[in-house]
């Protein structure tokens, strides 16, 4: 009854889309990819003041927070932006800070928020988004980043909240 329509290829609809996708956008727009000069540009227009720490990485300070700004991929096309609490916690209260996340978690959509153990024996918490902009405007990062610093923002709100 129903036919499978034979395919113009072997690769499928997955592999083409890259493809289809570097043809051009409705509306003019245009695709680039996520750099340091692009991100520092969009925390300009939204206000933020921003560095290049001494390993190379972009970073926003905030009172209770600083958010870094990574790149990855062959094309540096995948964006990520991790806040970092500036509070510290001991080893003994990992356990507590975990339960905690992982109602962050269960319960909000994004960002991902864990604990790590950085050399000094401190614990740290950190929340992250990061999306592959292989195919993305420059609109669409500018949304992007945007909704990422909102919401890593309203992270370090609520876990001051809760401890």
């Amino acid at each position: 009854m129903f036919r499978r329509r034979p395919r113009s290829s072997d690769t499928g609809a997955v592999a083409a889309f890259p493809t289809l996708a570097r043809r051009g956008l409705p509306h003019g727009g245009t695709h680039v990819l996520p750099s340091i000069g692009l991100v520092q540009q969009l925390l300009d227009e939204f206000g933020l003041r921003h560095a290049i720490d001494s390993d190379g990485d972009l970073i926003v300070r905030w009172e209770k927070c600083s958010v870094y700004f990574f790149f990855y991929g062959d094309q540096n096309e995948v964006l990520q932006a991790r806040l970092y609490l500036n509070r510290r916690f001991s080893v003994d209260d990992r356990g507590a800070l975990t339960v905690l996340l992982d109602e962050w978690n269960r319960t909000r959509l994004f960002a991902k928020a864990y604990t790590i153990l950085p050399d000094d024996g401190m614990v740290s918490v950190c929340a992250e988004q990061c999306h592959d902009f292989e195919a993305s405007t420059r609109a669409q990062i500018k949304y992007a980043v945007a909704m990422w610093i909102d919401i890593l923002l309203r992270f370090s709100d609520w876990i001051d909240e809760q401890i």
